[in-house]
């Protein structure tokens, strides 16, 4: 896909994600829905289950629709789990295109952090699988894991798959966005 800009109709800094609620442990395959109801808000609300990007990745949505990649198996965060819980994401953070990692950081809200790759992977699975569409409309969000000193985890939709790439970390450009997360 490629990533739109202001000559295709839409407004520079204008996307966002809208109030998108998703089970991602029943849509993408590791565990029953939820009884419980999640809740509304104007950002994406995700149930997230305590699974990695490596196992994210060989699941059968994984394998459908993540690119085949191993190089972050190397890395720490590649194997992390995070806690299962209900997490509250900006997929991406408004206007935060056009900066550095570190000018991204500052434009989070009090209780926000940049968001961790295994959560932003499986909003944008879910969305997919949900919406049949690409939250980030052929653009690039950053996550908080670091391959080397300054170079940033990033996620993008290719033509067909979900691609993890590195080398982020200074780039100031007008597909390059960040994504936050919160727990409360």
């Amino acid at each position: 896909m490629k990533a739109r800009s202001p000559r295709d109709g839409w407004k520079e800094g204008s996307i966002m994600s809208s109030g998108c609620t998703y089970d991602a442990v029943s849509i993408l395959g590791f565990g029953d829905p939820s009884a419980e109801a999640l809740p509304q808000a104007g950002e994406i609300i995700l149930r997230y289950g305590g699974w990695s990007l490596q196992e994210l990745r060989d699941s059968a949505i994984g394998k459908k629709l993540m690119h085949r990649q191993d190089w972050y198996s190397k890395f720490p965060w590649g194997s992390e789990k995070l806690p299962p819980g209900t997490y509250r994401l900006r997929l991406p953070i408004p206007d935060s295109n056009r900066k550095s990692f570190a000018e991204q950081e500052q434009m989070l809200s009090e209780g926000e952090q940049i968001a961790p790759v295994v959560l932003v992977a499986s909003a944008l699975l879910a969305h997919q699988v949900q919406a049949d569409s690409d939250l980030l409309r052929g653009n690039w969000t950053r996550c908080r894991e670091q391959t080397t000193a300054g170079d940033c985890v990033a996620l993008g939709w290719g033509v067909h798959w979900l691609y993890v790439r590195k080398e982020w970390g200074h780039i100031r450009s007008d597909c390059v966005w960040s994504s936050s997360v919160r727990t409360s």
